[in-house]
């Protein structure tokens, strides 16, 4: 009798074994799953994707970089980091045409959709590129200035020359059969310091 037991008590020890396996294998399965994604194989499925919301560049804004915080706070004259910027040309337009004539950067307000406050942009764009482009080229082909690529990430970032048709050019871009994604790289000034 006592054999009887212990071949049951090893044979329900076995069984218990094997059971608590089968939940780890199965546990690790369903846990190691990523969310569903569209692939080669699943070309047909559908897979949302959030609309992009475009920022609104303030074209009429003057913005100046006042590291020293030498231009005083007037009338319709803010402050956000280190920038002093008003909506519309005012008083602080005499900062900014020597600072224009100079050929120091020139800045613009930039309104997100659905966010309090601005960011700024120098006119410079964030371009998310297919393997194998040659950022030199789309460079070339639209007139920018290639500042930085980042090629472990497929993105690089270019300087256009003017803030004048910098949505007309976006768009083109977006068109363009060898990019992924157009952003203005915009500075928030809330971080601090740039």
């Amino acid at each position: 009798m006592n054999q009887t037991m212990i071949i049951k008590s090893i044979s329900l020890r076995v069984y218990c074994l094997l059971f608590s396996f089968g939940i780890l294998f199965i546990q690790h399965d369903v846990f190691s799953q990523e969310p569903f994604v569209s692939t080669a194989n699943n070309s047909n499925s559908v897979v949302e994707q959030p609309a992009r919301l475009v920022p609104t560049i303030l074209f009429e804004s003057i913005v100046i970089f006042d590291e020293n915080d030498l231009i005083p706070l007037l009338p319709n004259i803010y402050q956000i980091g280190n920038f002093k910027y008003e909506l519309t040309p005012g008083a602080l337009s005499a900062f900014y045409l020597p600072q224009s004539a100079s050929g120091e950067r020139i800045y613009k307000l930039v309104q997100e959709q659905g966010i309090d406050g601005y960011k700024i942009s120098d006119g410079s764009m964030l371009i998310e590129y297919l393997e194998g482009t040659d950022t030199a080229a789309i460079a070339n082909d639209f007139s920018l200035e290639l500042i930085l690529d980042f090629p472990s990430v497929r993105t690089a970032s270019f300087q256009a020359s003017t803030f004048s048709g910098l949505n007309e050019l976006m768009s083109t871009l977006t068109e363009d059969d060898r990019i992924n994604l157009v952003s203005l790289d915009l500075i928030d000034p809330s971080i601090g310091p740039r």
